[in-house]
């Protein structure tokens, strides 16, 4: 049996915006470069080089592992100091479930390395009140659906169009509220079947005269011949990549980036296999409901007195 967790912690999304500011070869975040500049100006160079040389895709999944339990997760300040004090036999308590293979750097290095960058990180970037309500609600309400849905059905539902085999078998799901990578959700598949998903969680309406960011998104993603046409044929789905490229004529880059705007507005759905599968594709009927409801309560409702 799949257990799934859903777990808030301020440190995730320290972790996770560390990422998100890494990740600046990727275009499709909302906070994008002009974020990213404001805080470059407060770190040191010898941290934003050592930022350059680090992958933290080798560090971020064990991090957000070993946040998940400690007692200290509720605040930055008495995490970094519990982490600095684990011994390695505690933090291999901590993670070996998840190290079949062992941890190529070595646990130490991984715990100084990672406690240096978290806390070089903090001084730098202070991550708003308002996001972290946001990111607590938004736990709250998936762990309400997670007593009344499939835990394949909730992670569409959080995720905005992620859906599972459900013939695949994983051990436990753990699901993360996220903003500083929105639209985008990030998957993480380590061993023993454990799969860590977090998932964006949009801004809420500022006010009821500007239209909200998935509004936005989803006429955006509507606003293409080609992109309607992929609905089209997404509607049959769900299709592979290539099948769609064979379908369409469209270039390997060009095919992605049409996914990845009707991704980020969910309007389709990305069937996921266990990794070393490709995913497929295939429309999202729900969110034109959705789309319908907003347009209506926006165009016609928020706007009157």
């Amino acid at each position: 049996m799949t257990v799934i967790r859903i777990d808030y912690s301020p440190v995730h999304e320290l972790v996770t915006s560390l990422f998100a500011y890494t990740d600046n070869k990727n275009q499709m975040h909302d906070l994008g470069n002009k974020w990213r500049k404001e805080i470059q100006k407060k770190l040191s160079a010898s941290f934003t080089d050592k930022l350059e040389e680090l992958d933290l895709f080798e560090l971020i999944a064990y991090l957000h592992l070993a946040i998940v339990d400690s007692p200290e997760k509720d605040n930055v300040e008495r995490f970094l100091a519990w982490f600095a004090d684990l011994g390695e036999g505690q933090l291999y308590e901590i993670l070996a479930p998840y190290l079949e293979d062992g941890f190529p750097m070595g646990l130490k290095t991984f715990r100084d390395l990672s406690h240096e960058i978290m806390t070089e990180w903090h001084r730098a970037y202070t991550i708003t009140p308002e996001i972290h309500d946001l990111l607590g609600r938004s736990a709250a309400r998936m762990e309400q659906l997670s007593r009344e849905l499939p835990y394949i059905d909730l992670i569409d539902e959080a995720t905005s169009g992620i859906v599972l085999d459900p013939e695949d078998e994983y051990n436990a799901i753990l699901l993360i509220p996220t903003y500083h990578i929105k639209p985008l959700n990030r998957m993480d598949y380590v061993s023993n079947q454990q799969l860590i998903i977090s998932y964006a969680v949009d801004d809420e309406q500022v006010d009821e005269d500007t239209p909200t960011s998935q509004l936005l998104r989803m006429t955006k993603g509507l606003a293409d011949e080609k992109r309607l046409v992929l609905l089209h044929i997404l509607a049959k789905g769900p299709v592979t990549f290539t099948e769609l490229q064979q379908k369409t004529g469209l270039s390997k880059s060009n095919l992605h980036y049409h996914l990845s705007l009707l991704k980020t507005a969910g309007l389709l759905r990305m069937h996921f296999k266990m990794p070393n599968e490709r995913y497929k594709y295939s429309a999202r009927p729900e969110s034109f409901n959705q789309l319908k409801a907003f347009l209506e309560s926006y165009v016609f409702g928020l706007s009157q007195s």
